[in-house]
C-alpha cells in the first residue's frame, strides 16, 4: 500500500512538474514572442522614423533647388498624390528644366476637363519649344509669362526673355518691346528706346515697325519731333501695303500747305478703298475742302497707283519720289540717308583701326549693299516718272476738257 502511495505521488508529481514545466515555457515563449513583436515595432518605427526624416532632408533639398530631387519626389508623388506631382515638376520647370516641363504638359493634359491645367500645358509646350530653339515659342512663353496667361505672372522675367529674343532678330519681339518702352504699365518707361526697337524693326522692312516709328516721329516720342521723317516713314509702309500707314499719312499731311490736302486725300482714298474703315470718314471730310473737279482728279490720281499695290509691283521709293515729282514737295529718302551716314562711320573706324578679316567682310558687304540700292535707286526713280506719266495721262482720260486746267493746277503747281 505504501508502495502504492508512493508510486501515485510520484507520479502526482511529475505531472506536476511537467505542468508547471509546460507553464514556464508557455510563458517564455509568450514572453519571447511579444519582445519579438516589440522589436519589430521598435525597427518599424526606426525605419518610419528614418524615412521620414529622409523625406524631410529630400523636400528641404528641393526647395532649396536641387532640380534632381524635385523629380524624384515628382514621380513619387504621381503614385498617390497629382497635385504634389504637379507642384514639384512646376518648380523644376521654373527652372528651366526640360524633363519638368515635359512632366508638367503630361499631368497637364490627363485632366483635359480642367481650364487651368489646359492653359499651364500650352504655357509649358511653349517653353519647351523655344528651349529647343523656337524664338517665336519662346516670345509666346515669355509673353505669357507677363500677361500670366498659364503660369504666376512675372513681369521682369518675362520682359528680360522678350529682349533677348528681339536682340536676336525676331520682329514680335522688337514690336512688343517698342510698345512696351511707353506702356502705362511699365514701370520703367523709356520713349527713346521704343524709338530705338521700332527702328530696328524699320531696318527689317516690317510695315508695322515702320508705322509705329513714323508716329513716333510725328509725336516726338524719344526723338526730336520730325514731320518729315515721321511721313516718310508712314509712307514707305504705305508703298509696301499698309493700310494703317496710308491713314496715318494722310492725317500727318492734312493740314501741310500747300498741297498736304491734295496728298493726303490720295492716302485716305487708297486706304479706305482698301477696306480701313476710319480712313473714310476723314477722306469725306479733307475731300470736301478740296471741291469735286479735284476729288475727280486725285481719284485718277490714285487709282493705278491701287493696281500696283495690289499687285505687290511697287518699287521702293518710287511712289514717295512720284509725289516729290508731282507736288515739288522735298521729302528726303531718309533711309538711303541714314544708311550711307552708318557706312561712312563705320568706314572711318575701319580705317582708324587695324583691318581684319571681319571688318574686311563687313566693308565688302558694305559696298554690295551700296550698289544695290544704287540700282533700286534708279529703278524707283524710273518708276516714279512712269507712275506719274501713267497718273497724269488715266487722269486726263478720266476728266473732262473743262476740268483737267482745274485739275492740272492742283496736282502739277
Amino acid at each position: 500500500m505504501s508502495t502504492l502511495s508512493i508510486a501515485i505521488g510520484a507520479t502526482s508529481l511529475s505531472l506536476i512538474l511537467a505542468f508547471v514545466w509546460m507553464f514556464s515555457l508557455s510563458i517564455r515563449k509568450k514572453r519571447l514572442e511579444q519582445e519579438r513583436i516589440a522589436r519589430e515595432a521598435a525597427y518599424r518605427r526606426t525605419i518610419e522614423k528614418a524615412r521620414q526624416q529622409e523625406r524631410k532632408d529630400r523636400i528641404f533639398k528641393a526647395e532649396t533647388g536641387h532640380t534632381p530631387t524635385m523629380l524624384f519626389l515628382a514621380k513619387e508623388a504621381e503614385r498617390k498624390n497629382i497635385q504634389e506631382a504637379l507642384y514639384w515638376y512646376q518648380k523644376a520647370a521654373q527652372l528651366d528644366n526640360i524633363t519638368g516641363m515635359y512632366g508638367m504638359v503630361r499631368l497637364s493634359e490627363s485632366k483635359r476637363e480642367d481650364m487651368v491645367l489646359r492653359e499651364q500645358a500650352n504655357y509649358w509646350r511653349l517653353c519647351i519649344a523655344g528651349a529647343e530653339g523656337d524664338l517665336h515659342a519662346k516670345f509666346e512663353a515669355a509673353k505669357a509669362l507677363v500677361h500670366g496667361r498659364g503660369v504666376e505672372c512675372n513681369i521682369p522675367k518675362g520682359i528680360a526673355v522678350i529682349e533677348e529674343v528681339a536682340q536676336e532678330g525676331n520682329l514680335e519681339a522688337m514690336l512688343f518691346m517698342g510698345d512696351w518702352s511707353v506702356s502705362p504699365d511699365n514701370p520703367l518707361p523709356s520713349p527713346k528706346q521704343s524709338t530705338q526697337w521700332f527702328a530696328q524693326g524699320a531696318e527689317k522692312q516690317n510695315t508695322e515697325a515702320m508705322t509705329k516709328l513714323g508716329l513716333n516721329y510725328l509725336k516726338g516720342v524719344g526723338v526730336e519731333q520730325s514731320t518729315e521723317r515721321g511721313c516718310y516713314w508712314l509712307e514707305r509702309a504705305a508703298e509696301k501695303g499698309s493700310v494703317e500707314a496710308m491713314f496715318f499719312a494722310g492725317e500727318a499731311w492734312r493740314d501741310i500747305a500747300p498741297n498736304g490736302a491734295a496728298i493726303a486725300y490720295i492716302w485716305l482714298f487708297m486706304s479706305a478703298h482698301l477696306g480701313y474703315e476710319p480712313a473714310k470718314a476723314v477722306r469725306d471730310s479733307v475731300g470736301s475742302t478740296l471741291g469735286v473737279d479735284s476729288v475727280v482728279g486725285l481719284q485718277s490720281l490714285a487709282k493705278p497707283v491701287l493696281k500696283k499695290l495690289q499687285l505687290s509691283s511697287m518699287v521702293k521709293h518710287s511712289l514717295i519720289k512720284a509725289l516729290n515729282k508731282l507736288y515739288k514737295r522735298q521729302l528726303p529718302l531718309f533711309e538711303l540717308e541714314d544708311r550711307l551716314s552708318n557706312d561712312e562711320d563705320s568706314l572711318k573706324d575701319s580705317e582708324r583701326g587695324p583691318v581684319d578679316e571681319s571688318s574686311a567682310h563687313k566693308a565688302q558687304d558694305t559696298q554690295t549693299q551700296m550698289s544695290t540700292d544704287q540700282h533700286s535707286s534708279s529703278d524707283s526713280t524710273s518708276s516714279a516718272s512712269t507712275l506719274a506719266s501713267e497718273s497724269h495721262r488715266d487722269s486726263i482720260a478720266s476728266s473732262s476738257p473743262g476740268h483737267y486746267s482745274n485739275y492740272q493746277q492742283t496736282f502739277v503747281k
